[in-house]
């Protein structure tokens, strides 16, 4: 019986051998594991090192995801809309995540011009945005991150002339298209006279692939009244930003613009009623208030094939505002509710998806089913004496090997 398992042993240990002297055959097995296992294995020796941080493994890693679905969120970087001073903070959002990596990057560019801030998330990939204003007007550069991999690829300058606005820069990274990601720039067009900006209509959509040098001027589009492009969301092969009164939709694949209505905006003396936007395990949400005091909306939902909105839940926060009185404020403008939305989260199963928010001190999860509430991070901060909302304040994380930089493989 002894010998038995002894012969078993020599023939796993062989096995092993063999398999750890073949790069090809661990690179096919490597390639088969979630980054999230790849970038702890990279850690255990020299060979597994040098493979899985090649690009040719990298890039072929990429591709593999096109048969798997997309990355599932490890957690989320967030800002605290409600605090004065405004830092990225973190959260985990599974059991075997302790931590998130820190945005290193973002530390050490601080200090550069006004400051830096992310705007989107988008499979692994981070959108930056550097602003410094000049005499002239506000200079805004972009940069693709991975906190992954503590990766960083510096846009080109989109700025043909000295007067143009770009208004903000979007991330498209889908797994089922690799190999890599675009990033596009949304500026207006206009002229100078006597030194002074006469703005167009026309904004136009410049698209970067990894590789080249410079943009590629892609599509122009006269927008609706009371867009915003500084944050944009990507959901369905493309990107979608939106405004009070209608919606803006870039298709990956066919280059164009479309203009969408959203829905009916409730009644209310609040002129800014948005105060969520964002994705999630495949579905877009949308909550609008009454006003800035509301403890009462709904969670609307878009549908892929109709592309109509429609209520997906129904949200009364008054057993969470009972529980957390804090969340009541008086402020100039009368009793408000503090409370700043970070993302809907959908769960497996219907009784798991969560609201996710920040109160005063805390970030809550509260069950969209269930109706209950649990605190799941304690957040330090001062509330600020005028509440602030973003509707995108949150921003996915989830490990991925995506290069950023220069995705040329040199052949051998």
């Amino acid at each position: 019986m002894e010998e038995s398992h002894i012969d078993k042993r020599l023939v796993v240990t062989a096995a092993v051998d063999v398999i750890a002297g073949n790069v090809d055959l661990l690179s096919e097995i490597l390639l088969r594991l979630p980054a999230r296992s790849l970038i702890k294995f990279s850690l255990v020796c020299k060979l597994w090192f040098s493979i899985i941080n090649s690009m040719q493994f990298r890039v072929s890693h990429c591709r593999a995801l096109a048969f798997s679905s997309a990355p599932t969120p490890s957690g989320i970087y967030f800002y605290n809309c409600l605090t004065n001073l405004q830092k990225v903070e973190s959260l985990p959002l599974t059991y075997n995540v302790t931590s998130l990596p820190p945005l290193q990057f973002l530390e050490v560019a601080a200090n550069i011009g006004d400051g830096i801030k992310v705007t989107q998330s988008c499979n692994g990939l981070l959108m930056c945005v550097i602003s410094t204003k000049t005499e002239v007007s506000e200079l805004k550069l972009g940069i693709v991150y991975n906190p992954a991999k503590n990766e960083y690829h510096k846009l080109p300058n989109p700025y043909v002339m000295y007067y143009e606005v770009v208004y903000g820069y979007s991330l498209i990274f889908d797994p089922s298209e690799p190999p890599y990601y675009k990033a596009l720039c949304i500026k207006r067009l206009g002229t100078t006279f006597k030194g002074h900006f006469f703005g167009t209509s026309d904004y136009e959509v410049s698209v970067y692939v990894p590789g080249n040098k410079s943009w590629r001027s892609c599509c122009r589009f006269s927008p609706p009244y009371g867009m915003r492009f500084d944050s944009g969301v990507f959901w369905n092969g493309g990107i979608h930003w939106i405004g009070e009164y209608s919606s803006v939709y870039f298709d990956a694949k066919s280059e164009e613009v479309v203009v969408k209505n959203m829905p009916p905006r409730p009644q209310g003396y609040c002129s800014e009623k948005i105060r969520y936007f964002g994705e999630w395990g495949g579905h877009l949400h949308l909550i609008q208030v009454q006003s800035l005091y509301a403890k009462k909306f709904n969670v609307l939902e878009l549908d892929k094939d109709t592309w109509k909105w429609s209520v997906k839940y129904r949200v009364h926060l008054a057993r969470l505002i009972s529980a957390f009185p804090e969340i009541v404020q008086q402020t100039a403008y009368g009793t408000q509710y503090a409370f700043s939305i970070l993302s809907v989260i959908r769960g497996e199963n219907e009784e798991d998806s969560v609201l996710l928010l920040t109160i005063p001190g805390k970030v809550v999860a509260y069950n969209l089913v269930l109706k209950t509430a649990k605190v799941v991070r304690e957040l330090p901060g001062e509330i600020g004496e005028t509440l602030r909302f973003n509707p995108v304040s949150a921003y996915q994380y989830a490990e991925s090997l995506v290069p950023v930089k220069d995705w040329t493989i040199r052949q051998k």
